[in-house]
């Protein structure tokens, strides 16, 4: 098999094809790809816990805990007690951190556009719409809502 018929091997270029121009477009706000995704999921949605957003972005609790840190050494975020569960820390951007978020979510956007950019419109949503059902089928992670799609007994599961 040639490696351009490997898809894998493909998908592996692309990845980090975009990768790499994210991370240009982003390096000036002093911000990793890890901390991009946990500025854009806070902005969203304030108040999660670090393994909340673990389990959106896909990376390990102990991955989103060295984001948390650096972003909070800087003043972008600020974790508070849980008022319902007093361990479970909620994290929230501080005033600076919306701002930063603002530019880097935008920068960000701007370097996928630039990456995807090659590909129409309807292709770009074709891409996307087969990447979703071979995430979820492998992870059983709902990609709509971030949320894992658990069986009967707990235990996750692929999407039908």
């Amino acid at each position: 098999m040639e490696l351009t018929d490997n898809i894998l091997w493909l998908l592996k270029q692309a990845f980090y094809f975009s990768l790499t121009t994210v991370n240009d477009a982003v390096k000036q706000h002093g911000v990793s790809t890890a901390q991009v995704g946990v500025l854009r999921h806070l902005t969203q949605e304030p108040g999660l816990s670090g393994a909340e957003l673990a389990r959106r972005l896909l990376i390990t609790p102990q991955g989103v805990q060295l984001a948390l840190t650096a972003l909070e050494k800087r003043g972008l975020i600020e974790r508070k007690p849980d008022p319902r569960h007093g361990r479970i820390l909620q994290v929230f951007l501080t005033d600076e951190g919306r701002a930063i978020s603002a530019a880097v979510v935008g920068d960000a956007v701007a370097a996928h556009d630039r990456v995807f950019g090659v590909l129409t419109p309807p292709e770009r949503e074709q891409l996307r719409g087969l990447l979703v059902r071979v995430v979820e089928q492998g992870t059983g992670h709902d990609v709509v809502t971030g949320r894992i799609q658990v069986s009967g007994d707990g235990t996750p599961r692929s999407r039908p």
